[in-house]
Order: C-alpha cells, then structure tokens, then sequence
C-alpha cells in the first residue's frame, strides 16, 4: 500500500516561515512507518529548503515564502491588502507527483481554518493526479470546525484530534498490515516525528508536551488537545541526542504552547542538563511565546545557558479585560520581573520580544498605545499578534451571538487580516499607526544591540 502525505499551500494576505513545520504529520509519518506495511511519499507545499528550492532567509532558518498573487474572494475585497497563495512553484509540486506511482491514500493535514483556499487548490492537485486514492483530512480544520470542513473539502474520512490511532485503523480496513504493538496511550509512546522526510535537518521542530493547561478565552489548545500530556525529561533529550548525531541539527525550534508550566518536571530537567559542560552550540526558538510569570532567576540562567536564542514572551495586554480572558496570563510586575531575570541571566532587553494582541473585539487604541509605551519602556521588541475568532473557544461564539461573524460559519470570516480591517473597530488609519509606532520601538531597542 502507498501512502501519500501532503502538506498543503496557504491562502492568506501574508505568510512568513516562522519555522512552521508540520510537526504533528511528521509525528504521523513516523507512526504509519513503524506500525504499518505502508510505503511512504511526503510531498510538502511549504517546505523552502527542498531539492529544486531556491532558498533565501536568515541563517537561523527564517524565511520569505514564493507566492502568486490570487484574486481576492468577495468576502474580502473592502481588504486594502494583496492576496496570494504561498508555496512552492506549482510546476515542482506537479512534477513529483508525476515521477510516483498511483497513490493508494492520501494523507492531507490543514492548520488554519482560513487557509481554505489553499488546501482547497491543493486537494485539486492531487486528485487530478491520483483520481482513485482514498483522500484523509485531518490536523485543525476538522477539529475545529467539522461540519464546514466536510462542506468546503469533500474527501473520503475526517479526523478530529490526534490521528495516529485512527489513521492506523483505516489502513488497515483498506489491507494494510498494522502491528498490534500500537498504544499511544501516554505521551512517551509516539515515535520520533520524521524529519528525515524534510528538505533540511538543520532546524528541527521539537515539542515536550501537547497542551496547555490554561483556558484563554481566544485559544484553542484547549479544544485541539483536552489533556495536557507531558512527555518524560529523558525522551526529549534522547531526541535532541538523536537530531543532533544523524543530522547535524543545531537549531530546535519548540512548539509546545507552555513550555515553563510544571518547569520543575520537564523543562528545568531537559535543558539544565543541556548547559552541563559548557558551550552545547545548540539554539533553542520559542515562536509559541512564553509564560513570563514563569521566568525566575533559575529558569532565565538555564535558558541563556542552554542556548534560548529567540526568545519571545506571552504578554498579549494591560487592559484587564484581556488580561481576564487570558487567565491572567501576565500583569505588569510580573513582567518586569521576567526581563530583569532574562537580563541578569545575559540577555540585552533589545533580543527579547513580546507578543501583544491587536485587533481583539473590544479593544481600543488607547489600549494599544499603553501596551506599546510599556513594552517600550522595558526595552523590548513588539510582537503584534493580530486576533483571530477561532472555532469552537469562548470569544468565537460571542462573537457568533452579538451577530459579528455569520451563523452558521463562514470559514474565510476566522481570517485574522480580514477581521482586524472589517470587523475589529479599528480604521484603516489606526491600524496603519499602530504597525508604525511597533517598527519604530523595534528599530529603537535594538540599535543598540552588539554586532
């Protein structure tokens, strides 16, 4: 049996290779292939370091992605923005295609629920050249938002949540052979995600719980992953053992949504063992932002010694309504105790940054110009996080009563440009000033900084 898995291409006003991975399908490349008879194909529409990629970006794996220039959707022409598809040429997609064998199934995962275009285009390719595979959907879009995905994607099986067991099982239903050893029952039995399948090594995702313990109100970790499963301090380190010995990889960039939750369980375990002996040369990336409140003088020292690179923090408001709808996520002095930890620890302030939320229903300019004052005055660089209403959470279906999104749901609506410009209450003038006075704080607190 021939298994296809496919990683599909964004639709979307902008797109950025903040080391987006497709980690949970490498996780589930890597159990078909220890469980199953399958023979695998991988085929990922984003990933910019393959073979016949020209690849440009930062020497820590960042990166612009190609596009083409799309006609917006109707929904979105009052958008003073470009629309574009992001990914590889399609002549290279369609090309590797044509060198396989008739597929048996395929594998298509999906993150955001506004990317629907884009797998939509994607879906299109390979049906037209695999007309008789078995097509499987899964990762956030059935998850979250099940009865549009079966609307909008027409495939053969839906799968919400973690789709090792289930994907195993409709293997085996179309002849496969599955090993009766499968049992992902804890968070220490899934194989190793297999990185081997992407175009480089070198900057490999890593992830150390799936969860996140917290219930903001415009999250949804909470619906795409109800337990939050810690995986063991010697399996983490095997793996980064292991990436570093068969392939080189120096840079590791964590996915996990709260990394520091239970640190002295997991995270204080696994990476001050890393700064034992000196220089380990690794870099560690946070792009999921950190818990400040978290940071002590402990945590901030083995970060640095660990080699914590990008460090980004998850401060998102001073408003306190946002901040009650984030948990209490952060307050103020919390905050300014992180960064003096982070700094005493070897940090300047201007390679530090935070995340702050813009666009959130409610929100103010008032707001974001305090926020930005004080992440100013800490000397730190801004983060706008722009909101978007995602399916199935808190703020989702307030905003579905008070009539702000439709009913039932329009999935290019979750859009997070199209909401900031249509449905945020900012104008076109404050958005343009808020992104004004956030370049001119970054250029501010980094000028200083050594090299």
């Amino acid at each position: 049996m021939k298994v296809l898995f496919v990683n599909p291409y964004i639709s979307d006003f902008s797109a950025y290779d903040l080391w987006l991975r497709p980690l949970g399908l490498y996780y589930l490349a890597a159990t078909v292939r220890r469980y199953s008879s399958a023979e695998i194909y991988w085929l990922d529409a984003l990933d910019r370091f393959q073979e016949g990629i020209k690849i440009n970006g930062r020497s820590d794996g960042r990166g612009k992605y190609r596009r083409e220039f799309m006609q917006k959707p109707p929904l979105y022409q009052g958008v003073p923005r470009n629309y574009c598809r992001y990914g590889i040429p399609v002549e290279l997609f369609q090309e590797k295609m044509a060198d396989w064998p008739d597929m048996d199934v395929i594998l298509i995962t999906s993150l955001m629920t506004y990317w629907l275009e884009g797998l939509q285009f994607t879906l299109e390719l390979v049906k037209q050249r695999f007309p008789r595979a078995k097509i499987v959907l899964g990762g956030v879009l059935p998850s979250l938002a099940p009865s549009e995905a079966q609307s909008a994607v027409p495939v053969d099986r839906y799968v919400r949540g973690y789709g090792e067991m289930a994907v195993l099982r409709f293997l085996q239903d179309l002849g496969a052979r599955v090993s009766a050893g499968a049992d992902f029952s804890g968070p220490v039995d899934f194989p190793f995600p297999a990185l081997d399948l992407a175009g480089t090594q070198e900057y490999a995702p890593l992830l150390t719980a799936r969860g996140c313990p917290m219930h903001c109100h415009y999250c949804a970790s909470g619906l795409l992953n109800p337990i939050f499963s810690e995986r063991h301090p010697d399996d983490i380190l095997a793996e980064i053992k292991q990436r570093r010995q068969d392939f080189h990889s120096s840079h590791f960039i964590i996915f996990d949504d709260a990394l520091l939750i239970n640190k002295k369980k997991r995270f204080l375990p696994v990476f001050s063992r890393l700064t034992e002996g000196g220089n380990t040369r690794l870099r560690f990336h946070t792009p999921n932002g950190l818990h400040a409140r978290e940071i002590d003088p402990e945590t901030a020292a083995v970060m640095h010694g660990a080699g914590f690179s990008t460090v980004r923090l998850s401060f998102e408001s001073l408003n306190a309504d946002i901040l009650r709808r984030s948990n209490g996520k952060v307050k103020r002095k919390q905050m300014e105790a992180a960064v003096s930890n982070l700094e005493r620890a070897g940090y300047h302030r201007g390679q530090l940054g935070a995340y702050l939320l813009f666009g959130y229903p409610g929100q103010s300019m008032r707001d974001m110009e305090i926020s930005l004052a004080f992440i100013r005055d800490l000397g730190l660089v801004p983060h706008l996080a722009v909101f978007s209403p995602v399916p199935g959470t808190t703020d989702f279906f307030i905003l579905q009563r008070q009539g702000v999104l439709a009913k039932p749901l329009d999935l290019l609506q979750t859009n997070k440009t199209y909401f900031l410009y249509q449905k945020s209450g900012f104008s076109g003038e404050e958005i343009l000033r808020v992104k004004e006075m956030a370049a001119a704080i970054t250029q501010n607190n980094t000028k200083s900084l050594p090299g």
